[in-house]
Parts: C-alpha cells; structure tokens; sequence
C-alpha cells in the first residue's frame, strides 16, 4: 500500500488515482469533514456533551482509506475493460477477414482458367500493360477472358486491390491495377510460393508488387497443372488500410481520446486510428506481462492495453496485436446520463456480487452503522444535557451543548452522505459503463455477422462461374462421370471453406446433382422443393444472388439455417442453367460470432449470466447463446429494441425473466456492398446482448431513512421566552413517535435481546440492562397499521422511565430529534377519540405551513406503564 494525501491506496493507483476527477473531488470532500470532525471532537471534550467522537472519528477515518482505494479499484477495472474490449475487437475483426483471404488463394489458384492460360503461354513472358512486340506472343483472347475473369472476382471479393499472376521467373503475366504496372519481381514470397508446404504464403512488408505502398499485405500461392508441377504464382493484394479505417471507424466515437492501433510482433505500429497522435511506423512499448501499463509516447504519457489475437479456427495471423491507448489525462472521463433508468434497478446493481466485490459492498452498511451510532450517542448526550441541567442547577450552557450535539449528527449526516454520493457515484458509473458495453458488444456482433454473410453472398457467385460447372452443364444431361466431376470440385471447395455444411449443385430443372457432404447424397437425383431454388434458376446476372428465408431445411438435417444461391450461367449467354445453394452451417456459426461478442470480466472470461442474440425484426429467434433460447422461439422483449433504423444501436435497461438486463441492440447495416450498397437482397438482422444487473425485488428498499426525510431544524427548538417542553422523538415504521425527554434514560443497541416464548403479542423479548432484566416491547400494530413489519434492518431500544423502579425498553426504527417544543403547540387528544388501548396523549402541531403529515405523536407514560408494566 501508498500512501496519496493521508489516504492509503494500492501501489498500482498512486500514479493514477489523481486523473481519477470523481474520486479527487470525494478524496477532498472526506478531508474536509475530517477537519470539521478534529475540531468537533475537541469542542465535544471541553464542554462535557457526554458524545465521545474520537471512536467515530476513527471509525469513519478508517473506512475514507477503504472508500477511495475501492472506487479507485473499480473506476481503474472499468476502464482497462474498456480498453482490452477495444483492443481484443480490432485484432479480431482483421484475423477473421484474413481467415478468409487465405481460403480464397488457395481455391482461385485452382481455377481452370488460370491454370490453362499459363499453360498456354508455354514458358513465354507477357507483362500486362506493357506495350511491345511480347504482346503477341500470349492469345489475346485468352488473356482478356481471365482479365475479365479477375474483374468479376475483386467485383464480388472487394476486399482486394489487385489480382497479380507471375512465372516462376517472377515476370508478370497478369495484373488487374492497370495505372501502377509491376513487370517483374525479386520478392522472396515467389520463391516460398512455389515450395512451401502449407496451403497459403502470407507477407505483410514493403514489396516490388505493389510499389506505391508503405507495406502491402499480399496472399500468395503456386498454381500447378495436373501433375503438380509449378506453372507461375499468384498473388492477391489485400486492401489493408482500407479495412483497417472501416475497423477503426466502428470502434471510435466522437468524443473518444483512445488511439486504436494494429502492432506488428516487434512493436512497431502497422495501422492507427489517429495518426497524429501514433502515427504508422512508431515503435511502442507494448502491455503483455500485465493486464495495462503507463507508457510514454510523443512526449505523453498514455494508458496502454495490448491484446493477442484469440485466432479463428485455428488461424491466428501474422502475428499482430491490437493496442489501444488513452491519453492520461482524458483515461478516466466517464459521462453518464441514468434519467430513465429505474430507481429498483440500480437497488438490484447495488446487491450484485458480480459487479462489485464484497469490501465495496459493504462500505454503505458500515457507514450506515458508524452514523447510526454516532446519531445514538448524540440522541443520548441531548437527554443527558437535561439531568446534568438539574443536578448542576443550570451551571452549564445547555444552548451551546445541544448546538454542538447537533453540528456533530450533522457533520456525521454529512460525512455518510459523502460515502453514499460517491458508491451512487460509482454505481451509476457502472451501470452507464455496462450500457455503453452491452451496445458496442451488440454491434460488434452485428457487424462480425455482416461480414461473414458478405463472404458467403461473394463465394456463392464466384463459384458459380467456376468454367468446369458451366460447361459441364451446358450439355443436355450430366451424365455419371460428370457429376463425379462436380462432386470432386465441391468437395475441394468445402475443404477449403469449413463454414458451410454442405453445397449443393442443382442443373435448370432443379435435380440436385452433387454434393459435397457424403451424408446428403440421397439428395442426389431429387428436385428442390423450396422457393429460393427456382428464384435461383430466375436469375440471368454474375451479381446477383437469391438467399432462403431463415427456416428449418432438409438440407440441414431439418434445422434453421441460411442457404445463399447463384445461377450457373451458360458459357455463351445469361441463361441459367442450373446452380449452387451454400449451406451455411448456421448452427455453430452464428453461435460462435455471439460468444465472440459477449462481454468478458478481467480474467478474460465470459462475465457471468451474459448471453446474445440474434433475431429478425418480428423478434423470432435466429440463434442465441442461451439454451433457453431457440431458433425459431419468439424473443419477448419491448419493442424498442427491435424498430432501430439499419445501422443504428441502442442500450436500456429491461426485466428478462424476473432479473433487471442491460440490453444493447444494434441492426445490420450491411458490409462494403453488402445489403448497403447493392440492393439484391434485404433482410434485417438485429443482435442483442444482454449483461444481468440483478435481480428484481418485489419491494425497493427505502432510500433514505424516515430520520433523514422529517429531520426537524435547529429553528424549531428556539422558544421566544415562552414555556417548552423537551421532546425526545423517534421513528415505529412510518409513525413519528415522541415522549417527554425526562421519561427517557438512553437507547442502547439491540445485542442480547432474549425472547421468551408465550410472553405476550406484542413483547418483544428480555435484555440485561444495568444488572436488571428489562422488557422489551414493540409497538408495531398497534398505530393504527395491520402488519408487524419494521421500517429498518437495524433497529435500537429506548429505555424509558416510567415511574420507580419501571423502566421500559421500547424498540424502534429511528431515533429522531430533541426539540423543545412550546406548550401551545401541543394539543391534548381527547379520551373518546384515542379510546382505552391507545398510547398516545397529545399531538404536536406542525409549525407555520409544514404538512399535517408530519405531526408529532407523544405517548402517554400512563399509558405505557398500564399496558405493559401492570402486574
């Protein structure tokens, strides 16, 4: 531990907690008081009041430590949760678009096309673009068709720049960017190319392929003839700064300080989100060994999270890691505006063991405890200043001792004020984080489900055009060997992309004529009985694509799922043919992309009771990470969170089987020109996350004390020279009580009540007090209300004098103020109206305008003595 200006906190917060604006300002409000309490206790001292406030004193000193060591904690945790979201999200997002990229070298270096114009060339070299007598050595018509073959690929995979074709020799034969020619390469990736084992060559660096960029990120692999040998390499240029802009633009808002970069396996920066402040190509301290750091860069000091990727099926990348940094000054800025959300929910966060430990849980009940005993000893120096008065003859000032008893309960008020304001502080601060969480985790896993649907609506067409499907299906019938044929080419392509289960080839009758998943063969010879099949077979254009609604199929074992479809055209005209139906393997899928988007506590782990969903605007079930929830199921939940316009979010707090959520929704927008820019295909996705508050109450619990709510003021004590009586008063439930302070010996604690079976409705129970037994009684019930309930968890006991030798314990709620009240304001109660079991014996009238309702009831001793003390 650290010590910060008198306060102990954690070793880890002594550079930080003085950024933290909202703790600062409690930090001064406690110290303030404490002075206020130095001065008290001493004042206490001389005048003999009988309130010892050194133990309070120390008490709430203590717990001030304990207090901003928490809310630094907390306010710390919250942010590098922010933080490591952020950070985790950026290198995620880029892994899973890769993951993707290194399936499409691998199949389009399969193309029959490809492959045949390098076999045509015969070892001749023809570089694109380049105007001179090697022209004419490679078929002009051949060229422009694969040319044209490429356009119709980076049209659909526009996650490309350029689409480059090389020998072996690294001359290149064939290049899509036209304005920036590349003739031959030196890169080594031609050379890995054509002997590697693995199924694809990454490189992320400055390269001769792509001249005009800083580093290009280039897919690369050999394409081989029937035998294996080497014909050329081919290479995809990934439009890297592009995507990275589109990350960054979804994970920085408008007032965010937080500086998002992509860091190479060195350090170094490779993309920023503001390049001002890191620009590309700066090295940075990065936080592996902890979960954040302090770092310096550009002569500022930021707070620093680094995450790893977690990788996509196994595929973990070059190597990168996502950072984000928060300038230190601007790291614990957190707003909150709460006006809508419901008083019982944030009593649910407040018991909520997964949300704040147990220290900082318990800070508001000891608070509670040390002002309770504080308001005690108050309560029992006021009576006492009247028997002192008495046996001293009036020597003391009993004015100034009850102004001092009364500065030290409201100096106590307001030292438990402080704590409570700072916890509600910290609460609101949580819940507010935890809705900004729940929507951006909502959009992140709307965006994940754009993009992976943008691939999928990208591979159906692409596939579509694959030159064996075409010509094989341009024959009248596909006899056996064909069929074989198409069945090997899909069984390649699936091998390839692991997310569908199965793909299916269907010729212009609708007869499936190949599989690629062995389990659906019987298929095979049947005719597609469903709407999206014959939509598919009405299609006459290379961009456009048909996608079934999201229903149970038998082409998934009977379970929900998408199929996107593409019409396989004939080789010399826009008549469908046939086509191919990708079954999207919905089930594990969508399931992952909603895991992936739950939020995570600092260990890295699912935050408990957290779930998503994803579901259509009517509110049914598409997937959903809770079992309870099953595609096809109705979601109830308002619908607000379901009528956003496209690309919108929103979080709210609502009760979801009897427990308070918050809830982010965001709806699909589309991905580049997927369901935005094209207008093949609509259909609104909504996710959902939801992150459990707590759990609903049937009552709230009080707010505020009834002491708080009718504390009279230090004016309604003043008595212009007339005739007063003192008034010891105090709280039964909702009943304001009072009985004359000359009745009243002390309250004490509730400790070492006995209850004694069979002693009577309303005793309740027995008490060692001063080497006598004394009876305790309650008055619940018996005020004019039904029920025996108490208004508070913590009561006290008033030792009443009743007459010689009987004395009385009365438990109560709250205890009130000492007030000396005028004679005229007390009016007697009249026999017949109070009738012969009631207590009370006069009223004391509210003075000037104040309310009826806050009238004074005193109790008669009489009366007392007679219902409980008679023998």
């Amino acid at each position: 531990m650290a010590l910060y200006k008198g306060a102990e906190v954690d070793d880890e917060l002594l550079c930080l907690i003085s950024r933290m604006g909202k703790v600062e300002e409690y930090r001064e409000s406690l110290q303030n008081l404490q002075t206020v309490w130095d001065n008290l206790t001493l004042l206490g001292y001389l005048s003999g009041t009988g309130a010892d406030m050194s133990e309070t004193r120390g008490a709430f000193q203590q717990l001030t430590g304990s207090l901003l060591n928490q809310l630094g904690r907390e306010t710390l945790k919250k942010t590098v949760l922010a933080m490591e979201s952020k950070a985790q999200v950026a290198v995620d997002i880029m892994i899973r678009n890769l993951f993707e990229r290194t399936a499409d070298i691998g199949f389009l270096c399969m193309d029959g096309m490809v492959r045949d114009f390098l076999k045509s060339s015969d070892g001749q070299t023809h570089s694109f673009g380049a105007r001179d007598s090697s022209a004419e050595r490679k078929p002009t018509g051949l060229r422009d068709e694969l040319l044209q073959h490429f356009h119709e690929y980076v049209r659909k995979y526009s996650v490309y720049s350029n689409i480059l074709l090389l020998d072996p020799a690294g001359n290149v034969l064939l290049q899509l960017d036209e304005h920036n020619p590349v003739q031959r390469s030196t890169d080594p990736l031609i050379a890995e190319s054509l002997s590697t084992d693995a199924a694809y060559v990454e490189s992320f660096r400055k390269s001769d392929l792509a001249p005009k960029q800083d580093a290009a990120l280039l897919y690369s692999f050999r394409v081989e003839d029937e035998q294996g040998n080497a014909l050329g390499v081919l290479c995809l240029n990934f439009r890297f700064t592009n995507e990275t802009e589109r990350i960054f633009a979804n994970l920085c808002g408008q007032h965010d300080w937080s500086v998002i970069t992509l860091l190479d396996q060195n350090g170094q920066v490779i993309a920023s989100s503001d390049h001002w402040h890191i620009p590309v190509g700066a090295k940075l301290e990065m936080a592996l060994e902890e979960n954040w750091k302090v770092v310096r860069a550009a002569g500022r000091q930021y707070l620093a999270v680094t995450r790893p990727t977690n990788g996509y099926q196994g595929y973990t990348g070059p190597g990168w890691y996502g950072q984000v940094m928060l300038p230190l000054e601007h790291a614990f800025e957190h707003e909150h505006n709460l006006s809508d959300v419901p008083d019982s929910a944030m009593q649910a966060v407040m018991g909520n063991p997964n949300l704040f430990g147990t220290t900082l849980r318990e800070i508001p009940g000891q608070a509670a405890r040390i002002q309770r005993g504080l308001n005690r000893s108050v309560w029992n120096g006021n009576v006492s200043q009247r028997s002192k008065g008495e046996r001293d003859g009036g020597g003391m000032n009993p004015a100034f001792s009850k102004v001092l008893l009364w500065e030290i309960s409201n100096t106590g008020q307001r030292t438990q004020d402080v704590f409570e304001s700072s916890i509600a502080n910290l609460h609101q601060m949580v819940v507010s984080s935890i809705l900004q969480d729940s929507q951006f985790q909502a959009a992140l896993a709307i965006d994940i489900m754009d993009r992976n649907l943008y691939e999928r609506a990208n591979d159906c067409r692409w596939w579509a055009l694959t030159p064996a499907f075409r010509n094989l299906l341009a024959g009248d019938t596909a006899d056996e060997a064909a069929c074989h044929q198409m069945t090997d080419i899909l069984t390649n392509i699936n091998s390839l992309y692991t997310v569908y289960d199965n793909l299916v080839l269907f010729d212009k009758a609708g007869t499936v004529l190949a599989v690629s998943n062995p389990q659906y063969k019987e298929l095979c010879g049947k005719r597609l009985n469903e709407d999206w099949g014959r939509q598919t077979l009405q299609l006459n254009n290379s961009q456009d694509y048909t996608v079934s609604p999201f229903v149970p199929t038998p082409l998934y074992k009977g379970k929900h799922t998408y199929i996107y479809a593409a019409a396989i055209l004939h080789p010399d005209n826009d008549s469908a043919i046939g086509g191919i139906g990708i079954v999207f393997d919905s089930t594990p899928q969508f399931s992952a992309m909603l895991t992936d988007a739950l939020p995570h506590d600092e260990k890295g782990d699912i935050a408990p009771g957290c779930f998503g969903v994803f579901t259509d605007r009517n509110r049914r079930i598409i997937a959903s990470t809770s079992e309870a929830l099953q595609a096809g199921m109705t979601l109830e939940l308002e619908e607000q969170y379901f009528q956003l316009p496209n690309g919108k979010s929103h979080s709210g707090i609502a009760v979801f089987n009897g427990n308070y959520f918050a809830v982010g929704t965001s709806v699909s927008n589309g991905y580049r020109e997927y369901k935005s820019e094209d207008d093949v295909y609509k259909n609104d996705v909504v996710a959902l996350i939801f992150t459990p508050l707590g759990e609903q109450r049937e009552e709230e619990r009080r707010s505020r004390s009834p002491a708080a709510r009718n504390r009279l003021q230090r004016t309604t004590t003043q008595n212009n020279g007339g005739d007063t009586r003192e008034i010891a008063t105090f709280y039964v439930d909702s009943h304001w009580l009072g009985i004359d302070s000359r009745h009243v010996v002390e309250a004490v604690d509730v400790k070492g009540i006995t209850s004694v079976p069979g002693s009577g409705e309303n005793m309740v129970g027995y008490l060692m007090y001063q080497e006598n037994i004394l009876p305790v009684v309650g008055l619940w019930g018996m005020l004019g209300k039904s029920d025996r309930r108490r208004g508070s968890e913590d009561p006290q006991i008033i030792v009443l004098e009743l007459g010689t030798g009987s004395r009385l314990g009365v438990m109560v709620d709250e205890l009130g103020e000492i007030p000396e009240i005028p004679h005229e304001r007390i009016e007697k109660i009249s026999t017949m109206l109070s009738g012969a079991n009631h207590l009370s014996e006069s009223l004391i009238k509210p003075e000037g305008k104040r309310s009826a309702e806050e009238m004074i009831v005193l109790l008669s001793p009489e009366r007392l003595r007679g219902k409980f003390l008679s023998a």
